[in-house]
């Protein structure tokens, strides 16, 4: 009985009234894993070849302290080749800053050729992922 009145009082709140609820039975699931996993290339050279999808933010714990912080994120569509498709992001500082400086022309589902080019040692003295970030041009 108590659950029942909880789902009244959420219907109450904003969520619609169960009995206008679809058959979920009945509809169909979109072929796209909206989980997404993060991609961390493992050595230079490698390759993705996805659609633009949008910008995030993701809590990450900082290792060295502890604490946690927003990390801004970029996350893309990769085909899985079986008609399927998974949902990938990326937090790197370089390649978050290449889509962001590309905003004003980047569209959801603008397709792209990633690729890594390993670490690089920035002016600083600390070293950073590289990255080639190209257009793909749809036939």
């Amino acid at each position: 009985m108590k659950e029942n009145t909880e789902l009244q009082q959420a219907a109450v709140a904003g969520f619609p009234a169960l009995n206008a609820l679809p058959d979920l039975s009945k509809c169909e699931v979109e072929p796209i894993e909206l989980v997404g996993d993060y991609w961390s290339p493992e050595k230079e050279g490698e390759k993705k070849r996805v659609f633009f999808f949008d910008f995030s933010t993701q809590s990450v714990l900082e290792q060295a302290t502890g604490e946690e912080r927003d990390l801004n994120i970029v996350r893309f569509v990769e085909p899985n080749g079986k008609g399927d498709y998974r949902l990938i992001r990326n937090g790197s500082a370089r390649l978050v800053g290449q889509f962001e400086q590309m905003a004003r022309t980047l569209n959801a589902g603008d397709a792209f050729e990633i690729t890594y080019l390993g670490k690089k040692k920035t002016t600083n003295g600390k070293f950073a992922d590289s990255w080639s970030v190209k257009r793909i041009i749809l036939n």
